[in-house]
């Protein structure tokens, strides 16, 4: 039988296609049961997609592994649409009309040059994700105040002359992103539902130790050198992202008892404090763009460690490290040599030692059968 060379081809077609039938029915019940399409009124969609062409965006389509971008140009498909994604279209701005599409849920308008939004955003009450990263805005409209659904809102790195404190307001958010701003209000303290917080500030301001709800706290800033003591009692933290001027890492780091990722990436670390090895939930790890000479012996208490990355400092040597551990970068370091028990980490799937001053590679390494990425 001859080999058909173009049968994954039809195959990811045909993925396609089902999954813009299911999308199209999943429409069609939409509208139908809204009953919102008003034929004999629509010029405003014919409006919004001519702004669309005009603008030169995208077709709705479909895109593996992230989802639906684009604007639709049919009108039932616009009505009906629960997400719209309108990133990185050098948008300088957007058309009242945007505020009818009331079925909208999620909004990204990150990476545009907007100045400014319309005021009917405020309209789209079902609304829960709203995402203004990247661009021009100086000032945060009082309607967004407005906007009770909302659960999480990115206003990041624009150039806000002040933060207004109606979103202190917004009774249901759980996840802001405040990354890129230099003023932190005092008001954010007083947001006890917060899950997420993203902070770009010269300094942490105390208030952040209180907001005990936080699961997931990113601090990027360059110039903070080290971590405030009242980070410690965020005891339910699952995640912390520090990248800055960080010299140390603190005994207290052990009072996050429930952190799973901790990412210390681009700071100024030589070594590592043994406490780290009592965050026994941890299973991602990234010290990476520091300067460490050296770790812990107490690292291999972390016995759900799964992913581990120390690339790009001045390590010569590492202690032995738990076995359930899945992926280890040791690129661009000093190792002269590997250690002979990493033919211990038999669960290794990933395993990254370029750039290294290596002469030869052990054969131990022969035993880590599930290596599908080495280098």
């Amino acid at each position: 039988m001859t080999e058909n060379k173009h049968f994954p081809k039809k195959i990811e077609n045909l993925e396609l296609a089902l999954h813009k039938t299911r999308n199209l029915l999943s429409i069609t019940d939409k509208i139908l049961a809204s009953k919102t399409l008003a034929v004999s009124d629509d010029a405003w969609l014919d409006e919004l997609i001519a702004w669309a062409d005009e603008n030169g965006i995208q077709e709705y389509s479909y895109v593996k592994d992230y989802g639906w971008i684009g604007f639709p140009r049919n009108k039932q498909e616009l009505l009906a649409i629960t997400v719209l994604d309108l990133f990185n279209n050098a948008l300088t701005e957007l058309p009242e009309l945007i505020g009818k599409l009331s079925n909208l849920k999620t909004l990204n308008l990150m990476g545009n040059s907007l100045t400014k939004i319309p005021e009917s955003i405020s309209l789209l009450s079902n609304l829960t994700k709203l995402n203004l990263h990247d661009n021009r805005l100086n000032e945060l409209p009082e309607f967004i105040g407005k906007m009770k659904n909302l659960t999480s809102l990115d206003i990041s790195f624009n150039p806000f002359i002040k933060i207004p404190v109606f979103i202190c307001m917004l009774p249901n958010l759980t996840e802001l992103n405040l990354g890129g701003i230099y003023e932190i209000p005092e008001f954010i303290g007083k947001m006890s539902k917060l899950t997420s917080l993203e902070i770009y500030s010269k300094e942490i301001p105390e208030f952040v130790g209180k907001m005990h709800n936080l699961i997931s706290l990113s601090i990027e800033n360059n110039q903070i050198t080290e971590i405030p003591i009242f980070i410690g009692n965020l005891h339910n933290l699952n995640k912390l992202n520090f990248t800055a001027s960080l010299t140390k890492i603190p005994d207290f780091i052990e009072n996050l008892s429930n952190l799973t990722e901790l990412r210390f990436s681009f700071n100024k670390f030589t070594s590592i404090s043994k406490s780290i090895g009592n965050l026994s939930k941890l299973t991602i790890l990234e010290l990476d763009c520091n300067q460490l000479t050296e770790l812990p012996e107490s690292i291999i208490k972390l016995t759900n460690l799964a992913v581990l990355n120390l690339s790009r400092n001045q390590l010569t040597k590492i202690p032995d490290l738990n076995t359930n551990l899945e992926e280890l970068d040791l690129s661009l370091n000093q190792f002269r040599t590997i250690p002979k028990s990493i033919d211990k980490l038999t669960k290794l799937t990933k395993l990254d030692l370029r750039w290294n001053p290596i002469k030869s590679l052990p054969p131990e390494l022969s035993h880590l059968k599930n290596i599908t990425y080495f280098n």
